[in-house]
């Protein structure tokens, strides 16, 4: 199963759901006129397509007094938007000044907390959101609140902490539907199957996103529509219908091209080396899973990174070549583990246990695979760990016949 739905990252890790929310006050002194209002709202719908399954909540814009915090804003904004994520936390840092409203506050906060879960520090994203989620709870910001919690189910998720994600999103799904929020109420779906599909119920899971993606097709959302079809993609591929995810994967990655999506054309790029490589199509997955990688770092996305290092990986295994295997994945181990996403790094220890089975150094492979095993058991991904006790299992009874 291809982590890069998670995130579905974004974000998919990935494939989350992200949102950019901003409160609303009244007009003030007159300082801010209707076209800097007006470009502020455009520059918040545009950055917020640098994150993958956006949420956009616009209740208005705080009308900010002060020219100085203003510009901060705009700046802030045009560097989100051209995935320059640090340089945009600094301009949104400067607007949070003491005395400010907490309804600015709340926004400023979530906007840090979603560039940085968008570069994968997810410490710090989670830092942001829980003094946003503080905020929303003080002033009483239904939609806010639904906002932050959505943002911290998708940061569980690439954390392997599912329990937690999922009691997020039911919670949400409640304000959204009372809310009338359609956009928000198809996102929630859309990570509540990914959740599913982790835990191993693949029905359940494509009937989630097939929902999504009705809802998506309705009201004309193309970005969340690309990821519904990712996701619906993923779903076949674990069923074995490789033609059928092929043509969801091609169609979601016209689409995120069409509209200029990056983070969600990373995503299709992965997913389409995955299912190239087992239509028996190593070369075609491998040109693609170097395209993401490229596109990862040009944008700053490590986990996705980190996905098309370990796809590089397997394909090196297969091949025989098990040394050049034995780095990807290792390259790969350690970006998971700089990010923080446990069910990465398991992964990436049961990729490296497999290699190690592969040349024949079981002592090798069975420590990597015990390593992993531990952590899919105390993330709860229910496929995961079958998969890797079997190996164990049957490595461990062809240890016993050589000795």
């Amino acid at each position: 199963m291809d982590p890069l739905a998670i995130i579905g990252i974004v974000i998919g890790i990935i494939g989350l759901s992200l949102a950019v929310y901003f409160g609303v006050i009244g007009k003030r002194q007159g300082e801010i006129t209707e076209s800097e209002i007006k470009e502020i709202k455009k520059l918040l719908s545009d950055s917020s397509r640098s994150l993958p399954d956006i949420e956009s909540y616009e209740d208005g814009l705080p009308e900010m007094n002060e020219k100085k915090r203003r510009t901060s804003l705009r700046k802030g904004l045009k560097a989100m938007k051209a995935y320059k994520y640090d340089e945009a936390i600094d301009y949104f840092k400067e607007c949070i000044i003491s005395g400010i409203k907490q309804s600015e506050r709340l926004s400023l906060l979530l906007l840090v907390g979603n560039c940085f879960l968008s570069t994968s520090r997810l410490e710090e994203a989670e830092r942001n959101y829980k003094e946003a989620e503080e905020v929303a709870n003080r002033i009483g910001d239904k939609a806010g609140l639904s906002v932050i919690l959505g943002n911290m189910g998708n940061l569980y998720q690439i954390k392997g902490e599912f329990e937690k994600a999922m009691e997020n999103y039911q919670i949400i799904m409640d304000v959204h539907k009372e809310l009338g929020d359609r956009e928000g109420e198809a996102i929630d779906l859309n990570n509540m199957g990914i959740v599913y599909r982790i835990k191993g119920d693949s029905d359940k899971a494509l009937e989630q996103h097939e929902q999504a993606l009705k809802i998506h097709r309705d009201i004309g959302d193309r970005e969340g529509e690309a990821s519904a079809l990712n996701n619906i993609g993923n779903i076949y591929r674990i069923k074995d219908n490789y033609d059928k995810a092929l043509e969801k994967y091609e169609q979601a990655l016209k689409i995120d091209r069409d509209i200029g999506n990056q983070k969600g054309e990373v995503k299709a790029l992965g997913n389409l080396g995955s299912i190239n490589y087992l239509m028996g199509e190593p070369d075609k997955a491998l040109r693609y899973y170097q395209k993401s990688i490229g596109l990862c770092r040009k944008i700053g996305d490590i986990h996705g990174e980190a996905i098309g290092l370990d796809g590089i990986g397997i394909i090196y295994r297969k091949n025989g070549e098990f040394d050049k295997a034995l780095e990807y994945h290792q390259k790969s181990l350690k970006l998971h583990r700089e990010i923080g996403s446990r069910l990465g790094e398991a992964r990436q220890l049961h990729n490296i246990g497999c290699v190690y089975e592969a040349k024949s150094e079981h002592d090798k492979a069975l420590e990597n695979y015990r390593l992993a095993f531990v952590i899919f058991e105390q993330i709860g991904a229910s496929e995961e760990i079958i998969i890797t006790k079997k190996n164990i299992s049957l490595l461990e009874k062809a240890s016993s016949l050589e000795n």
